[in-house]
């Protein structure tokens, strides 16, 4: 009589669509907080850090694609930033966008060092990769990279045989990271393809653009299909606005926009975020199952 039902203990009796509000708590990880060290910072392009630090015994449970609140040591605030590993990892890393005068790029850049304690919360976090067989479409742009491959990594580890395409997405050459790595998950990841291109049209990339123009028919498989776009909210919208353009409906969509620290990206092109930002990344469900 009141709009609720019982769906553990009903039929369907046609295709449907069930619309579910989704939160952190779905994800079934507990959040804590975890004291551990930094084992790496390593400048992996002129915008771009890799943080690495030694998991906490005894672990850190979390499903790909969440992530935590990094304190910034000397200071009371903190960021926000995804996994980029697996789980069961022996060290957690992190993407960290370069903002000049950013509180966190100011420590990775100036003081951090193997060996300094770093403290951060979580798991946090609705965006995370769904048990499921579906082909995968991943969409990633600038340090939103990071989850895609936590997602990436974990298909790996399970062996996973499920078609996926990624395509990654940054403004400039300078903010291209982890090729490298992507094209070894690639050679070890049946039926994983991947393509990347660079907004800025002075890029020696071979695709150069936005990711929406490497989204082809064949991606999509007709709509059965779980989308999983992460990105400074510009592109996460231009991404949105494009499926809804062409008509199509994917059966899972699931997006994290990155906002930054200080200052605003652009609206007017899909520029990275400066930094994860203090206020945490902003994660959507549409339609799930």
């Amino acid at each position: 009589g009141e709009g609720y039902c019982l769906p553990c203990s009903m039929k369907p009796r046609s295709d449907l669509v069930l619309r579910i509000a989704s939160t952190s708590a779905v994800a079934k990880t507990s959040a804590a907080t975890h004291t551990t060290t930094v084992t790496r910072v390593e400048r992996l392009s002129p915008t771009t850090i890799e943080l690495a630090l030694a998991a906490p015994e005894p672990g850190v449970a979390f499903l790909p694609g969440q992530y935590v609140n990094i304190t910034v040591p000397g200071s009371e605030e903190h960021r926000s930033y995804s996994f980029s590993n697996a789980p069961d990892a022996d060290e957690l890393t992190f993407l960290v966008k370069v903002t000049p005068g950013g509180l966190m790029s100011g420590w990775l850049t100036d003081t951090a060092a193997v060996g300094d304690e770093v403290s951060f919360t979580g798991p946090h976090g609705s965006f995370f990769l769904r048990e499921a067989d579906r082909p995968a479409l991943l969409l990633a742009g600038g340090t939103g990279l990071a989850p895609i491959l936590s997602i990436l990594r974990t298909l790996e580890a399970e062996g996973s045989e499920r078609p996926v395409h990624l395509v990654y997405g940054v403004s400039t050459d300078d903010d291209l990271v982890g090729t490298d790595t992507l094209a070894a998950l690639a050679d070890s990841i049946d039926h994983l393809t991947w393509e990347h291109c660079v907004a800025d049209p002075d890029s020696s990339a071979e695709h150069t653009g936005y990711v929406m123009s490497l989204i082809r028919d064949e991606h999509l498989h007709g709509g059965d299909v779980a989308v999983y776009l992460c990105g400074p909210p510009p592109m996460v919208e231009a991404v949105r606005g494009h499926f809804a353009d062409e008509g199509v409906t994917p059966t899972g969509f699931y997006y994290e926009k990155f906002t930054p620290a200080s200052g605003a990206p652009s609206a007017a092109e899909p520029t990275p975020a400066d930094e994860v930002g203090a206020e945490e990344p902003d994660a959507e469900v549409d339609p799930v199952l």
